[in-house]
């Protein structure tokens, strides 16, 4: 027994023996790169390992008197017309006296490229030493080492020592140190909310070798990075003994290979797209130093700064800063507007916390158009950020589209000039200024328009503008081409929408409405499906259920581009009246039935009493239709059921009190043409001999309010009528002059 124990303990541990032997797993990885580990770099070896085990390090431990508080945020705020963007910020930090500031090129180059919109594009820096948020200056980019140097606003600041490209080629290691993202982020990964913004700076220790001089980007190579990845570039490669930078993190790249496992050398199981390893890149020093050189930049590198002393609240304030930014990534508006308004009672004296407090206010408004309340924060807080500074170009420019959207165009105007005098290439000034010419001056806005699309042949938006601006004007055929242009520069943009009113204007209405569905899907926001309502409701009375079904879902949605409250009551107006118009025209009887029925539910709803007057009167029921319209009146004196009230009377026979009810119409309402034509109307039907007083009443029919514009082809035929009779009267008097005469 004791024999066959020890049998099986042997075999068991020859089994472990050859299976430590013949059990292995490899990775499997492309050609190598100069810097790369082994092409066969086992997963399980002491490298795997340390990698899997190695955590990031807190600089100011490292390093005695480390300046943390030299590295600063950059962060993008663009402003478009219908919004705020925010993207992931960047890293850069101070060196020399503190007024200058290094970065990578990309870093605020590529924030800088617009979208579908016209866009303002606004980089801001964020100092942990004042608290604050600042404008800068790009004093020069190298796009081939990828290396900014930017001047920063300050007069000083806690800053690092730049090193020596000796230093650099004796270093063994290196440490990466920046503003690291909560989660490692890799080039090829989209990354979405929500997202979690780090606040204080950490390292990664590196082991260091070196690329040509031909690849300036990537001079240094930082091997077999754990950490490292998108959010880290402008990041400050230092040196372990003594704190120097000697370089600036530009880019990463990844090595993806094929986990292979095997048993007796034999593969039995190949699992793909394992991460091998991770290397970084980046400029060198002397890249640094060369730009300094040729920009005269040498002495403010080098030099020194003063005794800092503590600013008050300083790391409350910056907190609050990168709170605002995390929160606008995340979508999270209203907790944009809380964090701004904190930040401005820490800092009165800042023009950007203020610009924050005011588009932070204005976005919370477009996200929800019944807080009118906050209109006024946002434009306290415009104002604020123009005392403090009247030549910011921004706060003209925000403040102007602010102006523009609350349809205070003369003010807005003046903006935007202003802005354009400050910076004559600001996208998103001179669209608005287009946008407000429109309505002021269409000639002027027309001329603007062919400017723009002239010098920016392949922008869409402004190719957009200008379709809006040509369609004021009743170009249709002019407004479409230019619409069309906009759509093909940009498929899936959000100008779709443009297009289709641009069809549905030249009559085109099968073409129209698929525009509409397209911008229904590539935008969906609660414009676009209000709008695509609203088509149906105006042209498709058979599809009056799916546009039900699309307002629905516009007063559902929570993306930009909102609607106002008086335009869904006006669409949901319009709705029902289709749904009536249509059951008439199949059968009035049946909707008169439909109506009495909606009226046993509501029978305080003015809309449906006013559908069965009009119902009643179709049929000559004229003492019901009366009754009908009156109720409508009395449930809803404010709304425009007076017209039809005078209209029965009129049929009734009752014309005194008619005529009364539309000159109490008139004195209400005397900028509506078409009140007055319908008085011309009432006049030429039931009071022929009154022939004066009716074409008086036309003459003020001409159109003044579009909302209330009478067809072009309305006003003629009764202006030919009232000519007709007008000579009739002229040659009956020239008949009666002559048979006085004698034979």
């Amino acid at each position: 027994m004791k024999y066959k124990k020890t049998v099986t303990l042997a075999y068991v541990g020859l089994l472990l023996i050859l299976g430590c032997l013949f059990f292995s797993r490899e990775a499997e990885c492309a050609k190598t790169k100069p810097g790369d580990p082994p092409a066969h770099w086992k997963v399980g070896s002491k490298l795997k390992k340390e990698w899997k085990n190695r955590k990031l390090l807190i600089p100011s431990e490292q390093f005695s008197g480390f300046p943390s508080k030299a590295f600063v945020v950059l962060a993008y705020m663009g402003k478009s017309q219908w919004g705020t963007s925010a993207r992931y910020p960047r890293v850069a930090f101070a060196i020399g006296d503190g007024t200058l500031i290094l970065t990578a090129a990309h870093c605020v180059a590529d924030f800088n490229q617009g979208g579908v919109q016209a866009n303002s594009p606004h980089t801001v820096v964020i100092s942990p030493y004042y608290g604050d948020v600042f404008d800068f200056k790009i004093l020069v980019i190298d796009k081939e080492a990828d290396l900014a140097i930017l001047k920063a606003p300050w007069p000083t600041h806690p800053a690092l020592t730049l090193g020596s490209q000796e230093e650099l080629k004796r270093a063994k290691h290196l440490f990466a140190v920046g503003y690291p993202p909560s989660r490692v982020i890799n080039p090829q990964e989209t990354v979405e909310p929500p997202f979690d913004l780090l606040h204080e700076i950490k390292a990664e220790k590196l082991a260091v070798s070196f690329e040509n001089d031909k690849r300036p980007h990537q001079a240094i190579i930082l091997e077999k990075t754990r950490f490292l990845g998108n959010g880290w570039s402008g990041s400050a490669m230092v040196l372990p003994e003594t704190g120097k930078v000697v370089g600036i993190v530009c880019n990463l790249t990844l090595e993806v290979g094929t986990e292979v496992t095997k048993i007796f050398g034999l593969p039995i199981r190949r699992q793909k797209n394992v991460l091998v390893h991770r290397t970084a890149f980046g400029c060198s020093v002397l890249s640094v130093n060369t730009l300094l050189k040729q920009h005269d930049l040498e002495s403010a590198a080098a030099g020194k700064i003063p005794e800092l002393k503590p600013i008050k609240n300083a790391d409350h304030s910056f907190t609050l800063a990168i709170e605002y930014i995390e929160a606008y990534l995340n979508k999270e508006f209203d907790r944009t507007l809380l964090v701004a308004q904190k930040l401005t009672e820490l800092r009165p004296g800042s023009v950007q916390a203020h610009l924050f407090l005011a588009n932070s206010a204005f976005d919370t408004y477009t996200q929800d158009s019944s807080k009118k309340d906050i209109l006024a924060l946002a434009e306290s807080g415009f104002t604020k950020a123009l005392r403090l500074d009247p030549n910011s170009t921004h706060a003209h420019t925000y403040y102007a589209n602010f102006l523009t959207h609350t349809k205070r165009y003369e003010q807005a105007l003046a903006e935007t000039e202003a802005a354009l005098a400050i910076d004559s290439d600001n996208q998103l000034a001179m669209v608005n200024q287009m946008h407000i010419l429109t309505t002021t001056d269409p000639a002027k806005a027309e001329n603007l328009g062919q400017k723009l699309t002239a010098i920016y042949p392949n922008n869409a938006h402004y190719w957009f503008s200008y379709s809006g601006v040509l369609s004021s004007l009743d170009k249709n055929e002019e407004a479409l081409k230019a619409a069309q242009k906009a759509v093909d520069l940009e498929p899936k943009g959000l100008f779709g929408g443009m297009l289709a009113q641009a069809l549905e204007k030249v009559g085109r209405l099968d073409e129209a409405e698929e525009s509409y569905r397209k911008m229904t899907e590539n935008c969906g926001c609660q414009n676009c499906w209000f709008q695509y309502s609203k088509f149906l409701i105006d042209h498709r009375p058979e599809k009056l259920t799916e546009a039900e079904n699309a307002l629905n879902i516009a007063a559902k949605s929570k993306k930009i581009r909102r609607v106002s409250k008086k335009n869904f009551t006006n669409l949901r107006y319009n709705l029902i009246h289709a749904k009536f118009e249509y059951a008439e025209k199949q059968s009035p009887e049946k909707a008169e039935t439909l109506a009495r029925e909606l009226l046993k539910k509501s029978p305080k709803n003015a809309q449906y009493w006013f559908e069965l007057a009009g119902i009643l009167r179709t049929l000559g029921k004229y003492q019901e239709a009366l009754q009908a319209a009156q109720n409508a009146v009395n449930l809803a004196p404010e709304q425009s059921y007076r017209p039809r009230l005078a209209n029965i009377l009129a049929k009734a026979g009752q014309l005194d009190t008619a005529e009364q009810t539309y000159k109490e119409m008139l004195h209400d309402h005397p900028e509506r043409p078409k009140y007055w034509f319908w008085y011309a109307k009432f006049l030429n039907e039931y009071y022929p001999d009154r022939i004066a007083d009716a074409q008086e009443a036309l003459s003020k029919a001409q159109p003044s309010d579009k909302s209330w514009s009478v067809p072009a082809d309305e006003l003629r035929q009764l202006y030919e009528k009232l000519s007709l009779k007008t000579s009739s009267i002229v040659d009956c008097n020239e008949l009666n002059s002559t048979a006085e005469k004698p034979h």
